[in-house]
């Protein structure tokens, strides 16, 4: 079986950390990689949800392909859990191409009002309901992508590891490069 990352994504609020970090312990190789911690390294950082983040998000999100495919080609296995929206699978896709590395791309969404209320429950929400208004909003555009997503809302976390397990078999995630390099926009 060829090295292979999952990517974990959604919206802030629809679960992605708290499954990410599930699904990585059920293998004795799992290996969870959050991509939040990436932005925090920039000394001085441009918030990701502003329109001139754009070049510094892109590097960020090179920097996390690399690092998720060279574990993957190590033979861990991989779930790296962040914000990838459509947006940013044309980067996705040369960076796993070039590490030879087949990537699953999985949306988790959740209703509105479920991923306001759970990001409301974090230490570091400060107010940041429009953020999640508009990730939410962009997340519901999915495209050719819509096969990958994972509605989360009534399930609990082992349960979402469950039906990604069962649905990943059919190769319903698999990431098409063909496909993601024909939509290019980045």
């Amino acid at each position: 079986m060829p090295s292979r990352v999952v990517i974990m994504t959604g919206s802030p609020g629809c679960g992605k950390t708290t499954v990410a970090a599930q699904l990585a312990q059920t293998s004795p190789r799992g290996l969870h990689v959050p991509a939040d911690v990436f932005w925090t390294f920039p000394s001085y950082p441009i918030s990701p949800y502003r329109a001139e983040s754009h070049n510094q998000n892109v590097d960020i999100v090179v920097a996390l392909m690399r690092t998720a495919t060279t574990f993957a080609t190590r033979g861990y296995d991989v779930i790296l859990d962040g914000i990838f929206g459509p947006w940013f699978l044309p980067v996705v896709a040369i960076e796993a191409q070039q590490a030879a590395v087949a990537v699953d791309y999985v949306v988790l969404a959740v209703p509105l009002e479920v991923a306001l209320r759970r990001v409301r429950t974090r230490e570091s929400h400060d107010g940041r309901d429009h953020v999640v208004r508009q990730m939410h909003a962009e997340f519901s555009k999915l495209g050719p992508y819509r096969d990958h997503v994972i509605d989360t809302g009534d399930l609990t976390p082992e349960q979402v590891v469950a039906e990604f397990t069962s649905r990943r078999s059919s190769g319903i995630f698999a990431l098409d490069f063909v496909r993601v390099a024909s939509k290019s926009t980045v």
